[in-house]
This record gives structure tokens, C-alpha cells and sequence, in this order.
């Protein structure tokens, strides 16, 4: 939840959330507002959901199928952001959804895309889903999730009894695959690199011109989080081919700064117990430290997203009050 509340930042004005189920994204921005858009009215959610215990579903302003009506109700470039947490691995055409996401963003508006890491859920089982599928699936015009990948969840993933679905006659295998298109499964599933794939053959290939403000990696929240994410900026400045360079060389700067070698110095103590170490080795580890240091604070002080993302900015501000420690 800090993370949320940190990228909630990005979000002013007035937007939209799709599918935000039983816990909607937290606004911190004062002034900000949101309307949401989901598939169904609470009493439906309920009804489909009866293992979650007395959930609150808000209930939706604009109800949509999003797998047959993409999110058409909204107007073009009406939406100053739009939230779209764990849902793209639900859909029969991400591609397509994430192209409606940035036709009814407003110039400069803001997308918040959240989803699941594969390695982390009860996907762990399951194969990514290959980009070309994604693409195959928006070249044909998906409106329905394709019932080989509900076997797939079935069979596959933790969530579910495989046994279930190989004693079924195969009356019982058509019930057991509506019953999951109407309570929509993870439809895929990829890590981050994976899904950055998709985004980049969006920015490349359909012209949505995506710039990346910020990133959530699954490390970001330690060894609990399941989930990575991106904002993403509807730019008018760049051609496809400089967008989609663009994102990829940002997002591998943003990877870099956030990773953390296996073995970092501070995992020690500054100061070793008595008897430990002699003083010039302490003296001699210090001193390599403040040079590690420096190299970090240069490498995040140059990055071009730094003036934007507030996660870079505390790095860079708790790295400068260790680096003066005594």
C-alpha cells in the first residue's frame, strides 16, 4: 500500500479507474477524482465472488464489457489519468485495451498499469503468454477469452483443482469454462520484462505513444509484493520508432538504479564489534563505500527520469545522508 499511495501522486485531475473490484486505488492528491468503470453492478460481483468475505464493491459509473466493448462509452481524450490495476491479465485483448487506455487520455494524461508477476501468484505453474499471441488475438478482434486459456488455468495454476477438471464429462468441462470466462481468470500471465514486450510493440507497431514516467518492479516491495507496474504519459513529441526507444532505454535506467547487488556493503555494520577487525581495514571498507556511493549518486543524479520520479528522488536523498555519516 505505500507503494500505491507513492504512485497515487502521479494521478491529479479528474480520471477514471477500470475494474477496481473490491479495493478500488487510493487517491492522496487533494482535488483529484475518479470515476469508475467495471463489467458489474456490486450484486454481481458478489454473486460471482462468494469467497470473499462481505467485500465492499463501489458500484461502477460506467458499466462495460471490457472484453467486447474495450471502454467505447468513453469519448476520446476525456480522462486526465487512468488506473488500470491488475486487469490487462484478464482480457481477451489487452493490445486492444491498452490502445481505448490511450485514445480517451487527454495529451500528456496518465496511465497507471499494475499487474501480477507470474513468478509470484498462482501462475508460478504456468507458462508467459507469448507475445505474438497478444498480437495474434488483437489482429483478430478478440471479444471473448479463448477457452484454451481457461483450460490452462484450470489445469495449471494453484488457484484451482486440476482433478476437477480431468474427472469432468465434457458437459461438465463447458460449465466449469463459463463459469470461469463469468468469473474472469488470469486470462495470461507474464513477469516484467515479459509485459514490457507488449508495451513496446504497442508504442512500436500501433501508435500509442506511451512515455515512461516512473516503474514499480516485484523486488521494489521485497520478498511479499506480487506485483510491478509503469506510468505511462500519452506523448505527442516522438514517432513510434523514437517512443518506443525511448521507453525501453528509461526502463532499463530505472532497472539499474533500483537493482541491488547480492552482496551490498551496507548490509554490514558501519562499525565492527570490538576485536573484529583491525582499524585500517574499517578505514579501508569505509572509504570503498563512499566511493560506491558516489558512483550511485552519479548514476541516478544523470538519469533523465529524475526530475520525475519520486522514488529516484528518496534514493537519491537517503544515499546522500548515509554517504555523510561518520
Amino acid at each position: 500500500m505505500d507503494a500505491r499511495r507513492q504512485l497515487s501522486g502521479y494521478l491529479r485531475g479528474a480520471g477514471i479507474e477500470v475494474g477496481p473490484g473490491h479495493n478500488p486505488f487510493p487517491l492522496e492528491v487533494p482535488g483529484t477524482s475518479v470515476q469508475y468503470v467495471d463489467r458489474w453492478n456490486p450484486e454481481e460481483n458478489r454473486n460471482l465472488f462468494p469467497e470473499l468475505d462481505e467485500p465492499e464493491f463501489p458500484r461502477p459509473d460506467v458499466v462495460c464489457n471490457f472484453d467486447e466493448d474495450l471502454l467505447r462509452p468513453l469519448a476520446d481524450a476525456t480522462q486526465d489519468f487512468v488506473v488500470c490495476s491488475h486487469v490487462l491479465e484478464h482480457l481477451a485483448n489487452p493490445l486492444g485495451f491498452l490502445g481505448d487506455i490511450h485514445r480517451v487520455l487527454r495529451p500528456a494524461g496518465v496511465a497507471l498499469i499494475l499487474l501480477p508477476d507470474r513468478h509470484r501468484t498462482f501462475d508460478q505453474s504456468r507458462n508467459p503468454t507469448p507475445l505474438a499471441h497478444v498480437v495474434a488475438d488483437y489482429e483478430a478482434g478478440a471479444t471473448e477469452v479463448d477457452a484454451a486459456h481457461i483450460e490452462d488455468f484450470l489445469v495449471n495454476t494453484a488457484a484451482v483443482s486440476g482433478k476437477e477438471w480431468s474427472e469432468a464429462s465434457s458437459e461438465g468441462r463447458q460449465a466449469l469454462i463459463t463459469l470461469h470466462r463469468n468469473r474472469s481468470i488470469h486470462v495470461h500471465c507474464w513477469d516484467e520484462p515479459e509485459f514490457s514486450s507488449v508495451l513496446c510493440y504497442a508504442i512500436e507497431h500501433l501508435g500509442q505513444t506511451w512515455e515512461l514516467v516512473d516503474a514499480v518492479f516485484t523486488d521494489d516491495g521485497g520478498p511479499a509484493s506480487i506485483e510491478f507496474g509503469y506510468v505511462l504519459r500519452r506523448s505527442a513529441v516522438f514517432t513510434p520508432s523514437q517512443a518506443r526507444q525511448r521507453f525501453s532505454d528509461d526502463l532499463e535506467r530505472l532497472r539499474q538504479t533500483r537493482k541491488r547487488p547480492p552482496s551490498h556493503p551496507s548490509d554490514s555494520p558501519s562499525v565492527p564489534v570490538s576485536g573484529e577487525l583491525p582499524w585500517a581495514q574499517v578505514i579501508e571498507r569505509k572509504d570503498a563505500e563512499i566511493a560506491r556511493l558516489r558512483a550511485e549518486l552519479q548514476a541516478v543524479y544523470a538519469t533523465k527520469l529524475f526530475r520525475y520520479a519520486a522514488p529516484l528522488r528518496q534514493i537519491y536523498a537517503r544515499l546522500k545522508a548515509r554517504q555523510k555519516r561518520p
